[in-house]
C-alpha cells in the first residue's frame, strides 16, 4: 500500500488562520458601524449647509429686490420723476422749524426694538425673571 509521503499537510498562510473569535467581530463590526454613521452625519450636515447657504442666498437677493422696489415707490411719482420733500435737505420739519423737545418716537424703532426683544426670549429655553442665582429646581 502506498503511505502518504507528506503533501496532505494543512496548508499554511491566511487560509489556515480561520475566523477571529465572535467578541472581536461583534466589536470591529459595532466600530466600522458607528464610523460608517458618523460618516454618514457628517454627510447630511454639509448638505444642510449647503442649502442653507443657498437659502440665505435667495432670502438675501429677495430682501434687495423687495427693499428696491419699496424705495422706487417711495422716492419716484407716476410719472418717473424724483419726488424727494425738500425738507429732507434742509434737515428740518414740514413746519419749517426743526423739532427741539420734541419726544415723537418712530414706529420702526419701537418694532425694531420689539423684534430685537423677541429673537432674544426665543433663543433663551425657559426665560426665567426675578429669580435668585441660588434658587434650584
Amino acid at each position: 500500500m502506498d503511505e502518504p509521503t507528506g503533501d496532505l499537510r494543512r496548508p499554511q498562510g491566511w487560509v489556515a488562520v480561520g475566523l477571529p473569535p465572535g467578541p472581536v467581530l461583534a466589536l470591529s463590526g459595532i466600530v466600522v458601524f458607528f464610523l460608517y454613521l458618523t460618516w454618514q452625519i457628517d454627510e447630511y450636515e454639509e448638505q444642510l449647509r449647503r442649502r442653507t447657504k443657498a437659502g440665505f442666498s435667495v432670502l438675501l437677493v429677495l430682501g434687495l429686490l423687495a427693499l428696491a422696489m419699496l424705495g422706487h415707490h417711495a422716492l419716484f411719482d407716476a410719472d418717473g420723476r424724483l419726488v424727494v420733500p425738500t425738507s429732507w435737505w434742509r434737515g428740518q420739519f414740514v413746519g419749517g422749524t426743526s423739532s427741539d423737545g420734541g419726544s415723537a418716537t418712530s414706529p420702526w424703532g419701537v418694532a425694531a426694538v420689539v423684534a430685537l426683544l423677541l429673537v432674544l426670549a426665543s433663543h433663551k429655553p425657559s426665560f426665567q425673571m426675578f429669580r435668585p442665582p441660588f434658587y434650584h429646581k
